[in-house]
């Protein structure tokens, strides 16, 4: 896949909060890795080492917005069946980096599945996930936060029972087969 072409049709990708890229190193993806017992997917670990934390410039300066058309249907409140897309994630700058792909992973652990992880977002209410394991392994998620699953401490707290597997998937919704698929799915809004 060309992903200089894809993104050239995007308006181009810049980096977020600086003025050039700051990619992840081979030793910070396989930390991550290790970190969580999974291997990244070649095209997504390609990117992360080429970019890191990045947005797209979108086109033009007055319709700067990229949307994304999922394999399946997003919630109600998305009345076009599109979403936003804002950032991806990447290396980690500082303590409490809000692009950082390891704090997300870390913050959020406890709210989704552990097929996926946070790989980037909206801008608003919901993530962008890429599965990691089993039957998620290589897809692309959309994550919403308001209809997430309670904290496992919370649900047992509200409903006596431990939290079921199943909870953690009430909110998310398929996007792509494929990272490659989810980069092919983004286009500039149209106006």
């Amino acid at each position: 896949m060309d992903m200089q072409a894809l993104f050239k049709r995007l308006g181009g990708i810049k980096p977020i909060a600086s003025d050039k890229f700051n990619p992840m190193t081979e030793a910070e993806i396989a930390s991550i890795e290790k970190e969580r017992g999974i291997r990244l997917p070649k095209s997504y670990r390609q990117f992360l080492a080429t970019y890191g934390a990045s947005t797209f410039n979108g086109c033009p300066p007055d319709n700067p917005f990229i949307i994304f058309h999922p394999l399946e249907s997003l919630p109600p409140q998305f009345v076009d069946g599109t979403d936003l897309f804002d950032a991806f994630y990447g290396a980690q700058r500082e303590e409490y980096d809000s692009f950082s792909l390891r704090v997300q992973m870390r913050f959020y652990a406890k709210y989704m599945p552990e097929s996926l992880i946070p790989i980037g977002d909206d801008g608003g209410a919901g993530l962008i996930c890429l599965g990691v394991k089993g039957a998620e392994l290589g897809k692309v998620y959309y994550w919403e936060r308001q209809n997430a699953a309670l904290d496992e401490e919370d649900y047992l707290a509200d409903y006596g029972e431990p939290r079921p597997a199943e909870a953690l998937f009430q909110n998310v919704h398929l996007i792509a087969q494929s990272f490659e698929d989810f980069l092919q799915r983004l286009e500039i809004q149209p106006d």
